[in-house]
């Protein structure tokens, strides 16, 4: 087992160990994981917006020396292309490009959390970006916990949303499997020595006025969440035994809409 701090992103997402979201791939069908191992995302806007805020409320000195605003230039005038080919030029390989649309909206963003009574207190003293590493079964894991409050026995975790209203989150949690995070973090915190610490997201919606709600699962969400963890593990096994990472089932399968459909 071990606790490493300040181990890049990219360096995180290139380690070979199952993770909260290999576990989500896994579970849809063990081909869909394979194919994602090769085939590593880009990331969507939404996804960058998400790493960006991230950076400006838990490393806001990485964010200040890290992202470049790129200059707002009409790219089909001599001089605007002049602009942009002097910028790239100036840009080094940690530095990460924002508009400056999105510079605007990630610091709006993160005044509201950080003005958040609730939200603040949780990041006020924490370690961030913590990367876990483990065996679980013999299966090599990891998690990266957005932080680790000092006074407060709880990992945070740090989502955008469209809407952060209770409804609109929890339909959200079901349709991303926040409940298998959960149960996986959880886990990591345990073989971490740390004791047990439910996972409490930080949700901020992506538009104004930038509302902010805090959430955790209990009782039956993290018992089904576990489950799910359980069985993704008993599936990584058995496909790693038999070196076979199948799709879906080839059987005609009798199919039930569900409810709302009918």
């Amino acid at each position: 087992m071990q606790i490493i701090e300040d181990l890049p992103f990219e360096d995180y997402l290139a380690l070979d160990r199952l993770s909260s979201s290999g576990i989500k791939t896994l579970l849809r069908s063990p081909a869909h994981y394979q194919w994602a191992r090769a085939n590593p995302s880009q990331g969507t806007a939404a996804q960058q917006l998400g790493t960006l805020l991230h950076m400006r409320v838990l490393e806001p000195q990485r964010y200040a020396t890290s992202v470049r605003v790129a200059p707002a230039v009409d790219r089909r005038t001599k001089a605007g292309k002049q602009a942009h080919a002097d910028f790239q030029d100036s840009m080094e390989a940690h530095h990460v490009i924002a508009t400056d649309e999105q510079d605007k909206l990630v610091a709006d963003m993160a005044d509201r959390i950080l003005s958040h009574r609730v939200a603040s207190a949780l990041l006020s003293d924490c370690r961030t970006e913590l990367t876990v590493l483990w065996e679980e079964e013999g299966i090599p894991c990891k998690a990266r916990f957005d932080a680790l409050p000092a006074g407060h026995q709880v990992i945070v975790d740090l989502k955008t949303a469209q809407t952060a209203d209770y409804e609109g989150f929890a339909k959200a949690a079901g349709n991303f499997g926040y409940h298998v995070q959960s149960a996986f973090y959880s886990m990591a915190a345990r073989r971490a020595g740390l004791g047990d610490r439910p996972l409490v997201f930080i949700v901020i919606e992506n538009t104004p006025p930038h509302e902010v709600a805090l959430y955790h699962l209990e009782g039956p969400e993290v018992g089904a969440g576990a489950n799910r963890v359980q069985h993704a593990l008993s599936i990584y096994r058995e496909c790693q035994a038999s070196n076979q990472w199948s799709g879906y089932p080839v059987e005609i399968q009798a199919l039930t809409l569900p409810k709302w459909a009918l």
